[in-house]
């Protein structure tokens, strides 16, 4: 896993050797976010690889202009990309990672923003 800023956008990449590169995934996900077919604003997209097998994933962790940050769809018991994944449970792996991950970055935000007392 990777870590990447551009623009002021952060983003996870994860390296899915399984994954055919159909992109239905991102289909899928700005359908959730726009009730539209718009990859542009999807929270996944798939990248070509230089070398290897299989294609990168990349999730947003903040809505910008490369798309919507990704929320694991949690208004669903299966995020809308996997639904449409056929590598699902590879999928499904990098989407835990990414969201624990995220956590684990709010919380550190979070504490680094906290007063430390009256008057600070």
């Amino acid at each position: 896993m990777l870590q990447r800023v551009k623009n002021g956008e952060v983003s996870m990449i994860f390296d899915m050797p399984t994954c055919g590169g159909c992109r239905t995934c991102e289909m899928a996900c700005s359908f959730k976010h726009e009730e539209a077919f718009v990859p542009s604003i999807s929270s996944i997209k798939i990248i070509d690889k230089k070398e290897g097998p299989g294609f990168l994933v990349l999730l947003l962790e903040e809505t910008g202009r490369d798309g919507m940050a990704c929320d694991g769809c949690k208004e669903f018991t299966v995020p809308m990309c996997m639904q449409y994944c056929r590598k699902s449970e590879d999928l499904k792996k990098i989407l835990e990672e990414f969201m624990e991950r995220g956590e684990s970055n709010r919380k550190e935000k979070t504490t680094a923003i906290r007063p430390t007392g009256r008057g600070t």
